[in-house]
């Protein structure tokens, strides 16, 4: 027999509707058969399925362990849960903030967000050996929620991400960063690019696309030609971002770039500076692979780095400026933080 104590995450569910979630990898039709059987109970007594449950209440489900295991496919649970010990990157210092519902991080560069494939590394699985290791959640609770990174970084950019705790962190970021009325605006990144880039303001004129076939954005300006090879990619959106030049390094003939987001897609920042021929430094998909030579950052990964962030409760958290930007630009944290001051 198998025991569900409702948390607050559960509360308001129907019970259909935990069991469902319970039976992932099972079609539904095995939570009406084990209701109509009585094989599964909510408080000790008879359930419907369409009771709401509350914190505390208590669901039996009359199935074996073994029986359980078969049920659920190969390889459809989580596996060995991850621990802390495995992920030497999450120190300390890389926890910027954390509430009851979410927790924001500070990623270090070549890290993916979700991993692709097994035995890959991921911000996801750090997130729960985290959170396994604190005791905030256990192996039992993660049958019913995972908590997972709500905004994606690429694996070469560095800096902010956030991670639901519980379902209502998850609707609380996801609804933030989808947010139309300004509150997810607050959303800075820095890059360094190739050239003396004199661009500023606000950049709102470009339609965007991108293919998932092979992972790349494309972007041209509003009521321009469309490119013929996005043709078959669906219904283009605009793009809006902040430029701002902070600092040229007319050695390394390189500059430092604050960006504003105010949409926030898949490559924007570094669609957008190819578009406008500057490319980011290191950058293997949309940069300059030649300069990028000369400069000997053509294996490194993009210079981008998620820098501050401005949360729902109103904290304003900053990720810590890596080595890669400080060997081109040394003062860019105080050069960053005196320009956002201003705005």
């Amino acid at each position: 027999m198998q025991e569900l104590l409702v948390s607050k995450n559960e509360e308001g569910w129907k019970l259909k509707k935990l069991c469902f979630q319970y039976f992932k990898d099972v079609p539904n039709s095995f939570t009406y058969k084990m209701l109509r059987k009585k094989n599964i109970l909510l408080n000790g007594g008879k359930a419907s399925g369409d009771e709401i449950l509350k914190m505390g209440d208590k669901v039996q489900i009359y199935i074996s362990d073994e029986s359980l295991k078969k049920l659920r496919e190969e390889g459809s649970k989580a596996g060995e849960l991850p621990k802390l010990s495995d992920y030497k990157w999450l120190t300390p210092d890389r926890v910027l903030y954390e509430t009851e519902d979410w927790l924001i991080l500070d990623k270090p560069s070549g890290v993916l967000s979700q991993k692709g494939k097994p035995g890959e590394q991921s911000v996801n699985d750090a997130v729960i050996a985290y959170l396994l290791d604190k005791g905030s959640i256990s192996e039992k609770s993660l049958e019913l929620f995972r908590p997972s990174v709500c905004n994606r970084l690429d694996r070469n950019t560095s800096g902010i991400i956030s991670a639901s705790k519980t379902r209502k962190g998850a609707r609380e970021l996801t609804d933030y960063y989808r947010a139309k009325d300004g509150r997810s605006a607050g959303k800075y990144y820095l890059t360094i690019v190739h050239g003396n880039c004199t661009l500023k303001g606000h950049f709102d004129r470009l339609e965007y696309v991108k293919s998932n076939s092979n992972n790349q954005a494309y972007v041209w300006m509003i009521g321009g030609k469309r490119p013929p090879e996005t043709m078959n990619f669906g219904k283009s959106v605009i793009i809006w971002t902040d430029l701002t030049p902070l600092s040229y390094n007319r050695e390394k003939d390189v500059t430092l770039m604050l960006c504003r987001l105010h949409t926030g897609r898949s490559h924007q920042i570094r669609v957008t500076m190819q578009h406008y021929g500057y490319h980011v430094v290191g950058d293997p998909k949309y940069g300059n692979p030649v300069r990028d030579h000369f400069l000997g950052t053509e294996q490194t990964g993009q210079l981008l780095l998620a820098f501050q962030l401005k949360l729902p409760d109103g904290k304003v958290v900053q990720a810590g400026v890596p080595q890669a930007f400080l060997g081109y630009f040394p003062n860019a944290e105080q050069l960053a933080i005196e320009k956002i001051k201003k705005i």
